[in-house]
């Protein structure tokens, strides 16, 4: 089964990636709305922001443009975020590939912002990258409910830059044009990798990871 890997900068189209791979019959794991529903539902995730950033915490729940707020405060902050949310998403992400490989799927595929900066293309068999222009990528963001700039930059500042997730990615699809062209590209990436010998899962998928730092990413 071929696990395929969705990354891109924010605002770059990796939901359009994601939604395109599935009405090609590719189920897609999203770690952002994984992440979301984790804020909305997950008690123990509730309790545990409401510990670090009491005020993030309206009326039993997670205030997501509070706790964004609450992350820049202090470079440390994003840090103990992902320490509380990551090890709920990795459970999430293998069960998800275990149960597709168990039904015989040819391929799945995960969404993940940071895959690069948090090494898991390890663990994928082939990355696709979605990428616009920073002007597009700008408008896009700025248009999400809670968004500012300062906001934007400071995700920005988390991530490796286009040029560099290039180079690593096997595939690469632009999101800023004719949806029509980019999934034509996404159906001869499928092509291709379905006209090689599938690989084999071997069940490894990280129980924990860690921020790289960018400059120590190749």
């Amino acid at each position: 089964m071929w696990i395929i890997g969705i990354t891109g900068s924010i605002g770059a189209g990796k939901s359009f990636l994601s939604k395109s791979l599935e009405s090609l019959g590719v189920p897609v794991h999203s770690s952002d709305k994984y992440i979301h529903a984790l804020l909305r539902d997950d008690k123990d995730i509730q309790k545990e922001i409401k510990k670090r950033w009491p005020k993030a915490v309206v009326k039993g729940k997670v205030d997501r443009r509070i706790l964004g707020d609450c992350v820049l405060e202090a470079p440390s902050n994003l840090r103990i975020l992902e320490s509380i949310l990551y090890p709920k998403l990795l459970i999430s992400q293998k069960k998800f590939i275990k149960r597709n490989h168990k039904l015989r799927k040819k391929a799945v595929a995960l969404d993940i912002p940071l895959l690069f900066e948090f090494g898991f293309e390890r663990y994928c068999d082939c990355i696709i990258l979605a990428v616009t222009s920073s002007f597009l990528r700008t408008k896009r963001v700025l248009r999400r409910q809670g968004m500012s700039l300062k906001k934007f930059k400071a995700f920005e500042a988390e991530q490796m830059n286009d040029a560099n997730k290039g180079k690593l990615a096997d595939f690469i699809v632009f999101c800023g044009g004719e949806r029509e062209s980019a999934l034509k590209k996404i159906r001869t990436i499928l092509y291709h990798l379905f006209q090689n010998p599938m690989p084999k899962w071997q069940g490894k998928w990280p129980s924990q990871v860690k921020k790289i730092p960018l400059k120590k990413i190749p």
